[in-house]
């Protein structure tokens, strides 16, 4: 079962969504699994067995308590027998303001939480003692309303401009954006690039594939969205670690199945 949860109003444009994956027994051929980079920071509590991520020939562990910086392509990942999951899907600024650090330095990583962020470790251990899932929900919550007391930096410019991006992912055009931030297409992408993780045109990227993966009425028209056949094809491949034709037939990697095709 894969569940999502709305955060509370405090939380919103900061936290996407809280998400849950709970499969007590998971057949082998269920294992394997794609994660398409979102344009999230997450947040991962692990209580089933342990899980890897898997690079060409090798299977690097992933902590219990991780956090996933921005990707650029989908990874592959394998679970093992029992998955039990809570994750925190932090938007671009959710990240900058609940952990006060640029994103630039967990692009492509996957390190442990109480590296970032102080507590971490103890809500991990609280959330494993409580078997309900509002209790769980409540607690992260809590935890990362207590972190934004912590960070008050100013981060007015950088939600401006990735404002920006997620109104105009569909023809973006950084001349244009630096242009609107009166800024060299450099400096803009310096900026963006130090604290989102990404520059704005890889996020942008991310943020089109991915508002068109989510929306069955804009996947049955992504060829439409994209210059030509081979575009989407690079595109999807880059992103979803399969065509759009291979994804439209069932997956056995859960990830895909729930976003793709509404699966749970």
């Amino acid at each position: 079962m894969i569940q999502t949860f709305e955060p509370i109003q405090a939380l919103c444009g900061l936290v996407d969504y809280i998400w849950v994956m709970d499969f007590e027994f998971l057949e082998d051929n269920y294992r394997e699994d794609i994660i398409m980079p979102l344009g999230h920071v997450n947040l991962i509590f692990n209580y089933g067995s342990r899980y890897s991520l898997v690079e060409q020939d090798l299977m690097l562990a992933i902590p219990d308590v991780a956090i996933i910086g921005q990707m650029k392509r989908a990874k592959h990942v394998r679970y093992g027998q029992r998955l039990q999951q809570m994750g925190v899907s932090l938007t671009p600024l959710g990240y900058i303001q609940i952990f006060g650090e640029p994103g630039i330095a967990l692009t492509e990583r996957i390190v442990q939480a109480s590296d970032v962020g102080a507590g971490t470790e103890e809500l991990y251990q609280e959330l494993k003692a409580s078997p309900d899932i509002e209790q769980q929900i409540t607690a992260v919550h809590q935890y990362l309303l207590q972190q934004l007391t912590l960070n008050k930096g100013d981060t007015a410019r950088i939600e401006s401009m990735l404002s920006y991006v997620e109104q105009a992912y569909e023809d973006l055009s950084i001349a244009n954006m630096a242009k609107a931030f009166q800024v060299s297409v450099s400096t803009l992408e310096r900026f963006f690039k130090k604290w989102v993780g990404l520059t704005p045109k890889a996020y942008g990227d991310i943020v089109k594939f991915r508002k068109h993966a989510e929306d069955k009425g804009l996947r049955e028209n992504m060829q439409d969205h994209y210059y030509d056949q081979s575009h989407l094809i690079k595109t999807s491949k880059r992103f979803a670690g399969k065509t759009v034709k291979e994804l439209e037939k069932l997956q056995h990697e859960l990830t895909l199945r729930y976003v793709w095709q509404d699966e749970s």
